[in-house]
């Protein structure tokens, strides 16, 4: 919903809104009887149509004027979610892990009843109605807590966040979930934990634990690699990686690159159920073939990427305000012609940017596939209002889809404003929360005016009375090496130098940091993260214009440091010539399923443990958007097996992987509850572990909140301006007219 506020500007911010509208009226009443007494006193003969025509013309500029001066704005608010009622929603977790008894007989499912019993009488006096659900693979309703404990059969699976979105939707006061916290189902934990926060309704867990002896499993899923790198640079290459462990250990892992062992780690590996990913960044060399090998454990994964001489890398460069870096960044890229950019600026802001090698777009598309064209987008200097939810949701499937995405901001008061975002959730950091919703059109303006002065030269309006100082890059503390390293040299000349940056809380699990703060308490200035199939990277500095000034004329750092900031973020077309094992779990005589991503179809080969060969049966399971075929076979001894598939030209990739007496899913591993993982998420939402009676309290009743404002200026428009200078000269020429000039 809409709705006009009056933000009073000028010297009337600080007024009370009463007080201000009180003196607007009274200065348009007192302007109104000087016009007309104005005219009325005309040192000309004027027809009572001509003066009404002249007091007409000049009262409507006066008020137009005072409406300047009012600064009407029009508020889009999100309208607040439906009042919860007060029910609550138990969940009964009746998948396998919780039915499988230990040594004692007792189940998961039989302690976390019992811990429920406890509390129960309780919760049915503080909520007005229970409602019970069992789930496994899916969610069906119960009568009773006996009813959702006794009836209908285990389940293979544990869809835990399917069933607690499902129990969410349906609006409740609280949730309660008796289970073991494990989820099977390969749902984004964080994504959810997300989206919970965000409802604002309560999750209490009541973990199910008993004494059963676990087991472990280890899965190299894939090895994801770009098709086509170009030569002398980097790319990533990622190895995803599924393991479940009884307990926090190291898994050590390695890259070999044609052979050569290139690189080694210790993932870190919680207890339970885990998906890691593991990205190396590779330097591509000479043009040529790159075989990629990801060594975990007994298991093995390749991928093969060519490396071409050149290609033309297309960057989309939006900016939220007006800002001096731009022309240096565009003099980097275009130094070398291999980079084409298309630049555009918020409709907003009434300017328009251009490119002479590039198309022009008037605003930031709301369609992903508009934005696929393009290699890397460029966000430079946003507010989180200018982005409208379908132009980040946009962004997001752009990333996810194989794009690339750069968001650059000095600013904590821009950068607070995304906290929460969808685009916050793609980006590798954690921006603060902002401290003063009210004041963001403020904070917008003192960052612009701050702009607007650096643009000016008057660098003591745009830092105060301060001198601003030149910080350098690092590398984070106790890297040996970084994928930053070879973005900047370490003299003085090569290392970028900064002038502002925004503070972050955090950077995320999982994110690369590329480089810090050199001076005093380090800050995170570059990180990024593999965001589905793409790149997302924040940089939380300035353009690093300052930095080009205080170089020699002839110095080329810093169109080395963005060109190469960019390739090594920028996705390539496609995925390098890679083998999946589709079947999580291999055993004899049992089908497992393989697919590969060439053009045409590819030679499948199987080798046993004792070297025998057998060709493979291949099918297409081929999109319009990407190539796959699949093939299997059943193995038919145990131990180390390994798929070969050869494409047209030659190349070949394979996967090397354990087949067992049976196969083993993650509900029969016996894994131990993730009691840290349900406290992390209950207390995120405001619930809690409920361990015994005192940790239940029923919530008190959420208060509906409502989204963040989106103000959009009236009084700040063209039109509002030339109807102002069209009344004022037609006043003027009727005045000559009437031979009043």
């Amino acid at each position: 919903m809409s709705h006009i506020e009056w933000q009073f500007g000028g010297w009337l911010r600080d007024w009370s809104a009463l007080g201000a509208t009180t003196l607007l009226v009274a200065l348009a009443v007192a302007g109104l009887i000087y016009v007309v007494w104005f005219y009325r006193h005309a040192a000309g003969a004027l027809t009572p149509r001509a003066r009404r025509w002249l007091v007409g013309l000049r009262a409507a500029v006066v008020l137009l004027l005072l409406l300047c001066l009012a600064n009407p704005e029009r508020v889009e608010k999100t309208a607040p979610p439906k009042k919860p009622s007060h029910t609550l929603t138990v969940l009964v977790d009746r998948s396998a892990s919780m039915s499988a008894p230990d040594h004692r007989g007792g189940t998961r499912l039989a302690a976390a009843v019992r811990r429920w019993k406890q509390v129960e009488p309780s919760a049915k006096q503080n909520f007005s109605s229970v409602n019970y659900r069992r789930f496994a693979n899916d969610v069906q309703s119960a009568s009773s807590l006996d009813d959702a404990v006794n009836a209908g059969a285990t389940g293979s699976e544990t869809h835990l966040f399917a069933a607690l979105r499902q129990a969410l939707a349906e609006n409740p006061a609280a949730v309660v979930c008796l289970t073991d916290g494990l989820d099977t189902s390969k749902d984004d934990a964080q994504k959810f934990a997300a989206e919970a926060t965000a409802q604002g309704v309560p999750i209490y867990f009541v973990p199910g634990e008993n004494h059963l002896l676990p087991g472990s499993s280890l899965e190299l899923h894939e090895v994801q690699a770009p098709a086509r790198v170009l030569r002398q640079t980097e790319f990533t290459a990622t190895a995803v990686i599924e393991t479940a462990v009884a307990k926090d250990q190291q898994l050590p892992a390695e890259l070999w690159v044609n052979g050569k062992k290139t690189a080694s780690t210790q993932l870190a590996v919680r207890a339970g159920h885990n998906t890691l990913s593991w990205p190396v960044t590779v330097g591509s060399g000479e043009p040529g073939s790159l075989t990629l090998e990801f060594r975990v454990g007994d298991q093995l994964a390749s991928a093969v990427a060519d490396v071409v001489e050149s290609k033309t890398m297309e960057v989309l460069y939006y900016q939220g305000a007006l800002q001096w870096g731009y022309r240096f960044l565009r003099g980097a890229l275009e130094s070398d012609s291999s980079f084409r950019l298309t630049a555009i600026l918020n409709p907003a802001l009434q300017v328009q940017l251009t490119a002479a090698n590039g198309p022009s777009l008037t605003d930031l598309p709301e369609d992903a596939a508009e934005l696929r064209r393009f290699q890397i987008v460029v966000l430079a200097h946003v507010f989180a209002d200018q982005l409208t939810p379908k132009q980040q949701q946009a962004l997001v499937d752009y990333v996810r889809g194989g794009g690339g995405v750069l968001f650059i901001s000095p600013d904590s008061q821009a950068t607070e404003g995304f906290s929460g975002t969808a685009l916050e959730q793609m980006l590798p950091v954690v921006f603060a929360t902002r401290n003063d919703p009210a004041n963001a059109a403020v904070q917008q303006m003192q960052f612009q005016l701050s702009v607007n002065a650096a643009q000016s030269g008057d660098e003591t309006l745009a830092s105060g009375s301060q001198a601003i100082t030149l910080r350098p890059f690092a590398l984070p503390a106790g890297a040996q090496y970084s994928s930053a390293s070879r973005l900047f040299a370490t003299n003085s000349e090569t290392v970028p130098q900064f002038a502002a940056s925004a503070k972050v809380r955090s950077v995320k699990s999982g994110a690369e940091t590329l480089a810090v703060s050199g001076v005093g308490t380090p800050e995170v200035l570059l990180a990024r993260q593999r965001f589905g199939n793409g790149f997302a990277a924040a940089l939380t500095t300035d353009l690093l214009w300052r930095w080009k000034l205080s170089l020699p004329s002839d110095s080329h750092a810093v169109e080395k440091f963005w060109q190469q900031l960019l390739l090594s973020l920028a996705p390539t077309s496609g995925e390098g010539l890679r083998v999946v094992k589709i079947t999580p779990s291999a055993a004899v005589n049992a089908p497992v399923l393989f697919s590969a991503n060439a053009e045409a179809a590819p030679v499948f080969e199987a080798i046993s443990p004792g070297g025998a060969r057998q060709r493979m049966t291949v099918s297409d399971a081929s999109t319009a958007e990407h190539p796959a075929w699949v093939a299997g076979f059943a193995p038919t001894a145990t131990g180390r097996w390994e798929v070969h598939a050869t494409d047209a030209a030659g190349r070949q990739a394979r996967v090397v992987f354990l087949v067992g007496e049976k196969s083993v899913s993650a509900e029969l591993l016996n894994l131990p509850a993730d009691v840290a993982g349900m406290k992390q998420l209950a207390e995120s939402t405001g619930g809690a572990l409920v361990q015994d009676a005192a940790d239940f309290q029923a919530p008190v009743e959420a208060v509906a909140k409502l989204v963040s404002k989106t103000p959009e200026p009236l009084w700040n428009s063209g039109v509002l301006l030339v109807a102002m200078l069209g009344l004022y000269s037609t006043e003027l020429i009727a005045r000559r007219r009437w031979k009043l000039l």
